[in-house]
Order: C-alpha cells, then structure tokens, then sequence
C-alpha cells in the first residue's frame, strides 16, 4: 500500500499508529471493501494505485480475519514489531543509557505518570502506553474535539519521545548500532 508504505517510512511509531486506525477503519465498515473505494480514491493518484490500495485492503482483511482480530487486538506483526520497540526502549535506558533519549524519557515520564493513573492501567508498558495517548489524541482530532493545553503539553513529550525512539529502531532494523545510539 502505497500509503502505509510511507507511513512506515516515516517512523515506526507513526506506522503503528496508522495501522492501528486502519484495523478500526476496516472494523467500523464491517470489512466490506467496497465501502472503502470512496476513502481509496482521495488518496490514489491513478486506477493502477487504486487497484493496489484495493489489493492490500483486501490482504489486510483476510489478515485480520485469519489471526481473528476482527472485533479487538492488533495484527501479530503489529504486536511484535510493538515487542521489538518496548526492547529497544528499555536498551535504550538502561543498557546503552543513551543521554538523549533519557531526556526525552525524563521530559515525557511526568505525563506518563498522569496518563497511567488517568487511564487505570490501559497500556501494557510505557511504549504501548505513549502510543495509546497519541492515538486517543487522532482520534480526539478526527472528532475535532478541542483539546486542553496540559493535553497537548503531554502528547508533544510522548511524541518526541516515540519519534526518537522510531529513529533508533530504524537505526537497529537496518544493522547500524553506531547509528542506533545517535
């Protein structure tokens, strides 16, 4: 798919995030890929890119359907790669105790503080946890709901925090460990 692939290009927290909105996109039209060709369009440049948008819909549907993630969960490849993340963030702290990312951690830890008493223990750990925030916070958007300072203040850390950490794991997937501790 032409725009998950950029997606992912982008950053791994910013693919998982979009992922995650594509299981409930597909969830919320009942996996019927036909209701989807309208959204498709806005997006595709031309019929062969609308046919390959229309292709990976219908691979993700089967996906979804095989793993039985049609009503809750994520896709295995999602939770692993979301393994990997919660990895690479704990190495981060406290095996290669990389001074940038620990400040970033020690910027955003405060409102993940909050977030975890606020959210009564949604999130498994805090990578899953600063993804959730985010992705209440697109969801909060989508509904253009407005959002408090203190809010925004909050998702900015979680944000600069996933963003580093996206670098890193780039960094990691392409074999660079020099590169993974910048």
């Amino acid at each position: 798919m032409l725009l998950a692939r950029q997606k992912y290009l982008n950053g791994a927290a910013e693919y998982l995030l979009f992922m995650w909105q594509m299981e409930d996109l597909l969830r919320a039209v009942h996996f019927d890929i036909d209701t989807l060709e309208g959204f498709i369009r806005t997006y595709v440049p031309d019929e062969a890119s609308f046919q390959e948008e229309r292709k990976w819909f219908k691979e993700l549907i089967q996906d979804m359907r095989s793993e039985r993630v049609e009503t809750k969960g994520h896709l295995s490849v999602l939770d692993e790669m979301m393994n990997e993340l919660t990895y690479l963030h704990q190495t981060l702290l406290k095996v290669w105790k990389d001074p940038k990312y620990i400040q970033l951690y020690n910027e955003a830890r405060p409102n993940m503080e909050m977030y975890a008493a606020r959210a009564k223990g949604f999130g498994t750990n805090e990578v899953e946890m600063c993804l959730q925030a985010l992705y209440g916070l697109l969801v909060l958007r989508l509904r253009k709901e407005k959002i408090s300072e203190e809010t925004q203040a909050a998702m900015d850390s979680f944000s600069a925090l996933m963003a580093s950490l996206s670098q890193h794991y780039f960094a990691m997937k392409q074999g660079d460990q020099k590169a993974a501790l910048n």
